[in-house]
């Protein structure tokens, strides 16, 4: 998996997912393996983004190693691996519970996210994350910098779940 650094936690839309892709220099890219100037477009997928309009239905674009053999798939840092919850939607659901507010506005501002989605997120948060957050005083506030602190300490997106091999790429300007 390869997450592509992003400003906007809040932009979704396939035009916007192409244009991260197509102004990619895949040859700067690399693979879990390690190698560089190894990964070609392989296939693609659709995959659901929960939206407050409805779901989004995303088509990515996955990369194969010609070294390894491997796969990735391409996304943007807005989205966590394996989950149909946007990261700027988790991060406020999360910032709700820990500030003790209405974890449950979100469904109103994103009527795709039910209550049963909120439960969700926060259950994976204490099993998973809560730990690792305070274990490297790593600070919920920006998120930005959480998903950077991740990757720094974990080699994981915030609230990524399956311990799939993940890299983080910060485009440059």
């Amino acid at each position: 998996m390869i997450l592509i650094s992003v400003k906007d936690y809040n932009q979704f839309s396939q035009v916007y997912y192409d244009s991260i892709v197509n102004h990619l220099q895949f040859h700067r890219l690399s693979c879990t393996c390690g190698h560089s100037a190894c990964l070609s477009v392989h296939a693609y997928y659709e995959r659901g983004i929960f939206l407050p309009e409805g779901t989004l239905s995303l088509r990515i674009c996955r990369l194969r190693c010609s070294e390894c053999g491997r796969t990735h798939a391409i996304l943007p840092s807005s989205i966590v691996p394996y989950d149909r919850i946007s990261l700027s939607d988790q991060h406020r659901i999360i910032c709700a519970y820990e500030d003790g507010s209405d974890r449950n506005a979100i469904c109103e501002e994103n009527p795709s996210v039910d209550e049963n989605n909120v439960k969700a997120v926060i259950r994976r948060y204490l099993l998973f994350w809560i730990q690792r957050l305070l274990s490297e005083a790593i600070r919920l506030t920006k998120i930005q910098s959480l998903v950077h602190d991740c990757f720094a300490f974990y080699s994981m997106q915030f609230m990524q779940i399956r311990r799939t091999p993940c890299l983080l790429f910060t485009t440059t300007t």
